[in-house]
């Protein structure tokens, strides 16, 4: 294909869009053509959205950009992909969206739950995406529903630059905590980075001191432990008993902060069981209202980290309580070499 790429951005996050394009051009030159797509609205409040270049658009290939963290941002992402794949011919689509709104609707077993993220994987599918980058999904059940519509998926992992923002702040090798079975993963490719060990609760228990732990959930227990050890190679995995936290730096992970709350309630208990520092990673700050209070009660964390998938204007700023860690180089990276894989 030829070399020169169009990277357009909606209005999700156009920032972090922007960004990406800017990191792109260091790895490639200045052969990525940069364009903000004219979305405005009729006076009824349909969509008046003009593409630029649109007749450079036939035979290339495209990155559109938008993080969807509002239902706004996904209709407008399904117009703008359709058009520029379906209208404007473009040859390939890659779909850049760090984040996606439906994260947590996934549950198939649920079937008084709409599986909305099977939904929208299948709405982009058919809108025109063929591949698709994002940011530290919540689950694995984003890549099986990429995979089952013929969209291949790329994970971008912040572990790095978590690791590299920890490193700064500590002196010491911390203990990476993980709340829950679902966050394990996250915990052990940063524990790899800064050569720490991981603990981890289960979602139904809870930090561990001195409670009797039922035999199903030894069982359970042990069967992680063993999936890290022998399946990934990482021996430093253990069960959060009160032995493992007293007196440690604890950095816990988490893909989203939203509200706060069972963040800072499982902060509390740490170090009630004895933490000497406590800090607290998530890739996506949703934040939803009401977080100052709850996240940031009782001076739980020494640090909160977070990534820039969802950006926080003024009204979610903190005054320096948080530290944030930007992704457009991650992203960028993995787009390169995306784009080498077409040309």
């Amino acid at each position: 294909m030829e070399r020169k790429t169009l990277f357009y951005s909606g209005n999700g996050n156009h920032q972090l869009g922007a960004k990406i394009v800017n990191a792109l051009r260091e790895y490639r030159g200045g052969d990525s053509v940069f364009s903000h797509i004219d979305c405005d609205y009729f006076p009824d409040g349909d969509f008046d959205t003009h593409i630029p270049r649109f007749a450079d658009i036939e035979g290339k290939p495209i990155v559109f950009y938008q993080s969807i963290y509002e239902h706004k941002f996904f209709e407008e992402a399904l117009e703008l992909i359709w058009a520029i794949k379906r209208q404007y011919k473009a040859a390939y689509l890659i779909a850049i969206i760090p984040f996606i709104i439906f994260r947590r609707q996934d549950h198939e077993e649920k079937l008084d739950e709409i599986c909305r993220l099977r939904m929208a994987i299948d709405r982009l599918r058919h809108a025109g995406v063929d591949e698709m980058i994002t940011v530290a999904p919540h689950s694995p059940k984003m890549k099986q529903f990429c995979d089952e519509v013929g969209i291949k998926m790329w994970e971008v992992d912040p572990s790095p630059l978590f690791a590299a923002t920890i490193k700064t702040y500590l002196q010491t090798v911390p203990t990476i905590y993980s709340p829950d079975e679902g966050s394990i993963s996250r915990a052990v490719a940063l524990a790899k980075l800064t050569d720490s060990r991981v603990i981890f609760s289960l979602k139904n228990r809870g930090l561990n001191n001195e409670i009797t732990i039922k035999p199903e959930e030894e069982s359970e227990i042990s069967r992680i432990i063993s999936y890290y050890q022998k399946e990934k190679q990482f021996q430093e995995i253990y069960y959060a008993d009160a032995k493992y936290i007293d007196g440690a730096s604890i950095v816990m992970t988490e893909d989203e902060a939203n509200t706060g709350g069972t963040a800072n309630k499982t902060g509390q208990r740490l170090k009630n069981l004895g933490a000497k520092e406590l800090f607290l990673l998530a890739a996506h700050s949703v934040l939803s209202p009401g977080w100052r209070r709850k996240l940031f009660e009782n001076d739980t964390f020494d640090k909160v980290i977070l990534g820039d998938t969802i950006p926080r204007d003024y009204e979610k700023r903190t005054g320096g309580k948080i530290h944030d860690i930007f992704f457009a180089e991650l992203i960028a990276q993995t787009l390169y070499k995306r784009l080498q894989a077409l040309a």
